[in-house]
């Protein structure tokens, strides 16, 4: 069993990517083209990729270096006090633009899907990440959205030119066959951490490896192939960790009633991250992971990340 709340972070974790607001909305299912229907508010709260994973590494008492934009309107103003409230603190001030917003909807499976409108959080320049220290032996997780787009070769560059003590976590999402194919070569050749759901797998292993068939046994060939590590996220059925020269290795999910899914993979790395941070293996990650996420999707929104406290007692009950 983890000791959770002997968990002792050893290794820096540096947080790339964005914050923004998020208007929830509840649907019974999603319009079509031309249509008129009804939703029920859900609630306003601030997320983004990186911000749901530096908050939750935050109340996991992991410290977190943030390297995520504040924008200079009302919703820059709403995260930069959500920010302080979480104990994390500010590194990156756009001056000229606010941070983005969307709209989500949850439809009656608890499934969602955004709306986004961009901001500040896609603006990346060499000035801004030269302002991120990057102390060694450092986990940096960036989030796949803020890797594409007109602003986003900067971030391409400085991830790319990190060292190699440095472990890459990345979260690349449905964003996959958006990057240049070259790029997604250059950033596998620096051994990251991928953490994929089932859609995403098939993604990447149709882009590199042109991999069909079981999801397992096309992950472990690939990180065979290329000496990296997959994290795969199959919803209720667990995460299976594919590591190279060693066996598939599967966690079960947590069972727990689900509000819904908003921040569900946001949370789970930042459970994998804490774990990696404290010295625990992949395996033993990833089972942090689950239980993180176990906890968030049992709430609605995206702010049901655990202290360390609750997810020592979650970890009791299981």
């Amino acid at each position: 069993m983890i000791d959770i709340l002997h968990l002792h972070p050893t290794r820096p974790v540096i947080v790339i990517g964005a914050a923004f607001g998020d208007l929830m909305l509840e649907v019974d299912q999603l319009p079509t083209s031309g249509a008129d229907i009804e939703a029920n508010e859900m609630g306003q709260h601030i997320g983004g990729c990186a911000f749901n994973v530096a908050r939750a590494l935050s109340r996991l008492s992991i410290p977190v270096i943030n390297g995520i934009s504040i924008g200079n309107g009302k919703w820059g103003q709403a995260i930069e006090q959500e920010m302080q409230k979480e104990h994390l603190s500010p590194l990156l001030f756009h001056p000229t633009k606010d941070n983005g917003w969307c709209i989500a909807l949850v439809d009656k499976t608890k499934e969602r899907t955004f709306i986004t409108v961009n901001g500040c959080e896609q603006e990346w320049s060499p000035e801004l990440l030269a302002k991120i220290p990057t102390p060694d032996n450092a986990i940096i997780y960036v989030s796949g959205y803020e890797l594409v787009g007109t602003h986003a070769q900067p971030l391409q560059q400085w991830l790319l030119s990190q060292t190699n003590d440095k472990t890459l976590y990345l979260d690349l999402g449905p964003r996959i066959n958006e990057l240049s194919s070259e790029f997604l070569i250059q950033l596998i050749e620096k051994q990251p951490i991928l953490t994929l759901n089932r859609d995403e797998l098939a993604m990447l292993m149709n882009r590199i490896d042109q991999q069909e068939g079981d999801n397992v046994v096309a992950a472990h060939f690939f990180a065979n192939q290329h000496n990296c590590q997959l994290i795969c996220r199959f919803d209720c059925e667990g995460a299976t960790v594919c590591e190279p020269d060693n066996i598939p290795m599967t966690e079960p999910a947590f069972q727990v009633e689900v509000a819904d899914t908003i921040a569900a993979g946001d949370s789970h790395c930042a459970g994998v991250i804490a774990g990696l941070a404290s010295g625990l293996s992949l395996v033993e990650s990833t089972r942090l992971g689950n239980m993180v996420a176990a906890i968030v999707v049992s709430k609605v929104g995206s702010d049901g990340a655990p202290t360390r406290d609750e997810l020592a007692i979650f970890a009791q009950n299981q």
